[in-house]
């Protein structure tokens, strides 16, 4: 490979490559952020990326976080899987059964207009300090959406395949597995990509309103010792874990269902013209 035509090749990673562009974007954040810490003089104020790698790093060797972090990562648990099984379920109902659509439809918008932090106080003030506040407030707030995603994918089904089933006397039970939740699965990673994306925030709000024990509790006392490295330091930690879960698990599972999609436009895109 000649000179320029490995310029070029690099040329086009650092332009088009996904990865290296996001690499890029984080490099040039942390860039202007330490400089416009430094120039200005307002690290106490908004810190600088060196003293927040700092302190995590001296976080990482105490230990004194795991604990935190454990309890954190079970709360999302629940409320993830809470949230996620009540959406399904209610979603398939209400594409289903029209009468059920009808009824609860419009419960379905209320609770999808009801302002999150309305309710993360409201099941604070109900259920106090325990694991019930956060998952219940997860479930009230992304259940709505979650129903509305899959009650479009429901309604969305091609009525040509469930008339096709019906007059080759397919089971129903057959019917919901194979037709039914086949054709809203990209729905249903949508809404736990959603839910998930939501557990975690909520989760984290809920312990910092009230909790005595995880990371929203720990950024709630470095925000009562107005200590800006200790807040964002818990606050990085935590979006990084996130986002491994995200990309690492998540993106990886969905992309391996929905291969077959990359299948067929490669398909499409090589045939005649």
């Amino acid at each position: 490979m000649s000179t320029s035509q490995l310029g070029g090749s690099v040329g086009r990673a650092l332009v088009g490559d996904r990865r290296v562009v996001f690499v890029e974007s984080i490099l040039a954040l942390l860039l202007v952020w330490e400089l416009s810490a430094r120039l200005f003089g307002i690290t106490d104020l908004i810190a600088s990326p060196i003293l927040v790698g700092v302190a995590m790093y001296e976080l990482l060797l105490s230990g004194e976080w795991v604990t935190h972090f454990v309890a954190s990562m079970q709360r999302i648990l629940y409320g993830f899987v809470a949230a996620l099984v009540v959406g399904v379920i209610g979603g398939i109902v209400l594409g289903v059964s029209s009468f059920w659509g009808k009824v609860l439809r419009y419960y379905v918008l209320v609770g999808m207009a009801v302002p999150g932090l309305f309710v993360v106080i409201f099941t604070a003030m109900a259920f106090g300090i325990s694991d019930t506040t956060p998952t219940l407030a997860t479930a009230i707030i992304t259940a709505p959406f979650v129903v509305d995603m899959i009650q479009s994918g429901v309604e969305n089904v091609d009525s040509d395949l469930l008339d096709m089933s019906s007059a080759f006397g397919v089971s129903r039970t057959r019917v919901y597995r194979r037709v039914l939740f086949s054709s809203i699965l990209p729905e249903v990673f949508s809404s736990i990509r959603f839910t998930f994306s939501v557990a975690w925030k909520v989760t984290i709000l809920a312990e910092v309103v009230i909790s005595n024990v995880g990371i929203g509790f720990l950024i709630r006392d470095s925000l009562g010792r107005f200590s800006m490295i200790g807040v964002l330091q818990y606050v990085v930690l935590f979006v990084v874990v996130m986002m491994v879960i995200e990309y690492g698990v998540f993106r990886k599972t969905e992309e391996y269902l929905f291969a077959w999609r990359e299948d067929v436009k490669s398909s499409m895109g090589t045939g005649p013209r």
